[in-house]
Order: structure tokens, then C-alpha cells, then sequence
């Protein structure tokens, strides 16, 4: 305050007042703003903290999620429920699918199908002559596209005879393979027709025995190890004898080459042929005491 002596002696007081900032008018209530928020975010990370040890307990993966933190998973990335890992560039390695029991895998994975056309066939050819090979047996089967099918010679060679010299007994070698052929011919559904031939070497017992019953009972062995290796026994529609009847080589009669089993697995019209020959559905004329009675091969008896 200054005084001044003037005119009457008047006095002038003069009231200094310091400046003040933009926002003084709004004091500390920021601060109490801010407290507040921060309070409240500690509170709610009490509560996490809290509940944590039973959201641990309650989730099964939470064990692998400490192993293996970065997963996919099915719904989400973060859900926890997979544990394949990312790959480096970020896209998900496929999910390893849980594998059946023995006994449903095998159901799944016997699906048979049935071939019909020429070039069906020849693949199968080409499958038979693959697993032929695997147990070094190639020079013991030929495998052949015929109108009728698919022709499987399974003969002799050099070193090797099929069967032992006038018997049915197999040899392993010749078991094998036919082991394998099974394992391909169980997954096909057409027909088989299975025959056995003999040279024409003269082969008779005191008994009777002869090239028929020989060539017989090896086509027979020949089924049975088929059937013993997994073939379906409804896939055989017939096991036949053929002696030596129908050589390899008509010129040589008694040329080994022509000891064989044969395997011819039909097609669906070969087979529609051979049911309608052997089975009820053909015409025939029979012959009884009355006399001769048609039969068509839609009528009964």
C-alpha cells in the first residue's frame, strides 16, 4: 500500500493480486479422479487373484498350458483345449485325429470293391505281380487280362516246385506267396474259380489215386491256404480238377510248365454266366420215370 499525499490528503491503497493458471479453478479433484480409478483396478485384481487357484483346478489343460503356453485350439486360439503346436509362421500344424480301436480300424479299412472294367483289371494285375515281387516269387505267378477276367497262373520254376512230386503237400515258398495274393484278393468282391492241373505224366496209385484226384486236392490246398491267409470263403464259387486236361503247352504234355493252379476271378457277366449254368436259374429238361418234364429257370420243381 503507498501513500501519497495529495489534494485534501487523500490516501490510495493499491491491492496486488498474483496471477493465476488456466486450471487453479478446478484445485486437486484429479487427483481424487485418479485415486479412485486406481483403487478400483486394484480391487479387481484382488478378486483375479483370488479366484485363480480354482480356475486352475477346474481347467484340464491347465497342466499343458505350462508347457506348451502358445496352442490352438478349436474354437478359439486361446481356449486351451488343443495342444498342437504353432508353427513359425503362425498357421496350425493339422490336429492328429484319435485313432479307432484295432477292431474298427480293420472294419474301416477292409472296404472291398468290386472290379469290372479292363482297365480295373489290369491295375489289379499290376497290384498282384507288386506283392509277388516283395517275396521274391515274380517268376512264380503270370497275371493276365482275359474276356473272362483276370487269369492268375501260380507255377513252378527252375529252382522251385510248387508242390512236392506226386503229392499236395505245398512248399513254404509257394505258401507265402499265396499268403500275400490273399491279402489283395480279401478286398475284391468278384468271384474266384480256382483249378488245379497236373502234367500228363502218368500218376496212378493201386488205389485209384490218378492225375484227377491229384490236380484235385492241390486246387483244395490251394483254397484252404487262401482262406487260411484272410479270402472270404464265399469269394471261391468253385475248386476244380483239370488233371492234364488243359496244358500250358499242348506240344509238350509232359513239360513241367503245365503243373499249375490257376486262379480266375470273374467278372460280374462270367459270373452271371456260371450261376446260370450250375445254379437253379437255368432251363433244363429232366428226365424221370414219367418221362421228360421243361423246366424253365423261373418255375419251381
Amino acid at each position: 500500500m503507498k501513500s501519497r499525499a495529495g489534494k485534501d490528503h487523500e490516501v490510495t491503497i493499491v491491492k496486488r493480486r498474483g496471477k493465476k493458471g488456466h486450471g487453479d479453478e478446478h484445485g486437486g479433484a484429479w487427483k481424487v479422479a485418479f485415486a479412485d480409478f486406481t483403487l478400483a483396478m486394484m480391487a479387481l485384481f484382488m478378486v483375479l487373484w483370488i479366484i485363480q487357484p480354482q480356475i486352475d483346478q477346474s481347467n484340464p489343460s491347465f497342466g499343458q498350458m505350462d508347457t506348451n503356453p502358445i496352442v490352438d485350439g478349436g474354437a478359439g486360439i486361446f481356449d486351451g483345449n488343443s495342444t498342437t503346436p504353432l508353427d513359425l509362421d503362425g498357421v496350425p500344424l493339422p490336429v492328429p485325429q484319435a485313432r479307432p480301436d484295432n477292431g474298427q480300424a480293420e472294419s474301416d479299412q477292409s472296404g472291398s470293391r468290386r472290379y469290372s472294367s479292363e482297365a480295373e483289371m489290369q491295375s489289379l494285375a499290376d497290384l498282384m505281380r507288386e506283392v509277388a515281387e516283395e517275396v521274391d516269387a515274380l517268376a512264380n505267378i503270370e497275371v493276365n487280362v482275359v474276356p473272362q477276367g483276370l487269369r492268375i497262373l501260380i507255377k513252378d520254376d527252375q529252382q522251385r516246385f510248387m508242390f512236392q512230386r506226386g503229392s499236395a503237400t505245398l512248399n513254404p515258398h509257394f505258401s507265402k506267396l499265396l499268403a500275400v495274393l490273399s491279402g489283395v484278393l480279401a478286398k475284391v468282391e468278384n468271384k474266384l474259380i480256382i483249378s488245379g492241373h497236373t502234367d500228363a505224366t502218368p500218376y496212378r496209385l493201386a488205389s485209384g489215386y490218378d492225375n484227377w484226384n491229384l490236380s484235385g486236392d492241390r486246387a483244395l490246398r490251394a483254397r484252404n491256404v487262401l482262406v487260411a491267409g484272410g479270402l472270404p470263403e464265399r469269394s471261391v464259387l468253385q475248386v476244380s480238377a483239370q488233371a492234364d486236361v488243359m496244358p500250358l503247352r499242348p506240344d509238350e504234355p509232359e513239360n513241367g510248365a503245365n503243373r499249375r493252379v490257376e486262379i480266375l476271378l470273374l467278372t460280374d457277366a462270367a459270373e452271371a454266366l456260371y450261376r446260370e449254368l450250375f445254379g437253379e436259374g437255368y432251363e433244363q429238361v429232366r428226365f424221370t420215370e414219367s418221362g421228360a418234364r421243361y423246366r424253365s429257370g423261373a418255375s419251381q420243381p
